[in-house]
């Protein structure tokens, strides 16, 4: 059920999600600027001059720039190896554009990687820089200086994966809150539709109730006509066992499920409801075609509901025309059709003010929840027609024959 909807922000946030193509090519671009700045670097440094080779090792930080996401902490203890090479090529040591990817690297690392793998790969690199710096450089210092960058870059990746974990935290608690809220509109209407069920049954039950009672009254004015007197049994019968169901329905919607329920209409409990409305004077016709099967409840409620809207619909409109229903059984699906001829045997009641005509729009909403079609329209020559359609799961040998057994 969807909740109602909330009140608009002023403004919103203008964002544009980050794609997966151009999120694969981040840390390849991040790797292409470090070795970039690092040959830049050589090649303006006039102080020291030295050859382009000796470049390697930022290159290197660079390639594992590109493939730290699928290896991160390898990535960051091989960042901080790369010091041995500069000393191995008699250089000073890592310039800063490979310094700042030695920091990235371990960053990176601890972003990613479980909180214990994270302080490990920052360890074993910061040692690493230590060490390579303390024993290789001319000033020990260089050493404490290295480790200081692979613990900046520990700040600063622990700072990042806090923000991911607010962010996650935050991102189920909308969840959580988005779920409450549709509960809670789901709840408020399931009150308003038992409000709403208390108030028809307050209203309808005490006419059909006034109803059966002056029918009562009227019998016993007619002692000397017996189909008379018949019929309006029938009448007040069925008057009563409406205003019955309709108490049951409310009490269930009031109450829970305390009380016991009304049985399920079923298509195979239609000749009832059908001789109740031909002792009234509606000449109804009931065709099967096919072999008859347990249906799913839903498709059996559902078609019984829309052969009842429609034979109301009858009533109201044609006057108890002569109406022929018609149930056909296929393998994979029943048809239900419903139609009359246009010539009222009884006169129609007055027309009641049009208010939305609901009666075709809750045959739809019945048809469409079981999976299945309505069509209605007019007759050629005088009539209406309702014709549904409910797809049905096929049977299997077995299951077909035993539906042959049963049935025979």
């Amino acid at each position: 059920m969807r909740p109602w909807p909330a009140t608009r922000p002023i403004t919103r946030p203008i964002t544009r999600p980050v794609t997966r193509p151009a999120r694969r090519l981040l840390w390849p671009a991040v790797g292409l600027l470090i070795a970039g700045l690092s040959v830049v670097e050589n090649l303006t440094d006039e102080f020291y001059g030295f050859p382009l080779v000796t470049t390697v090792p930022a290159l290197v930080v660079g390639l594992l720039l590109a493939v730290c996401p699928r290896w991160p902490e390898a990535a960051a203890v091989g960042g901080a190896l790369t010091i041995l090479g500069n000393f191995a090529m008699d250089t000073p040591g890592p310039g800063g554009a490979q310094l700042v990817g030695m920091g990235v690297l371990v960053g990176h690392a601890v972003a990613v990687l479980p909180p214990r793998a994270g302080i490990r790969a920052t360890l074993v690199s910061s040692a690493i820089a230590l060490v390579s710096g303390s024993i290789f450089s001319v000033s020990p210092w260089e050493g404490v200086f290295y480790s200081v960058v692979t613990g900046a870059g520990w700040a600063v990746g622990t700072l990042v994966r806090q923000v991911q974990q607010r962010s996650g935290e935050l991102q189920v608690l909308a969840a959580r809150l988005a779920e409450q809220q549709e509960a809670v509109a789901a709840a408020a209407v399931t009150a308003e539709r038992a409000r709403i069920a208390r108030e028809v049954h307050d209203s309808v039950a005490h006419a059909v109730s006034v109803m059966v009672l002056q029918m009562g009254g009227l019998r016993r004015l007619l002692p000397d006509h017996p189909d008379a007197q018949r019929v309006l049994l029938d009448l007040e019968r069925l008057g009563r066992d409406s205003v019955d169901e309709m108490r049951r329905v409310v009490g269930i919607l009031r109450d829970g499920a305390d009380g016991v329920p009304a049985p399920q209409p079923s298509l195979s409990r239609l000749e009832p409801m059908l001789a109740d409305l031909r002792a009234g004077g509606m000449p109804i016709e009931l065709v099967v075609t096919g072999a008859p099967r347990e249906l799913p409840q839903l498709v059996d409620v559902s078609a019984v509901r829309i052969v009842q809207e429609a034979l109301s619909n009858v009533l109201r409109h044609a006057g108890a025309a002569a109406t022929r229903i018609e149930l056909d059984h296929a393998t994979d699906r029943l048809t239900v059709t419903v139609t009359d001829d246009g010539v009222a045997r009884v006169p129609a009641p007055p027309a009641p003010p049009r208010v939305g005509g609901h009666g075709q729009l809750h045959m739809r909403e019945r048809a469409a929840v079981a999976g299945g079609r309505l069509d209605v329209g007019p007759v050629r020559g005088g009539g209406y027609r309702v014709c549904a359609t409910f797809p049905l799961p096929r049977q299997d040998d077995g299951t077909a024959a035993a539906a042959r057994e049963v049935s025979a």
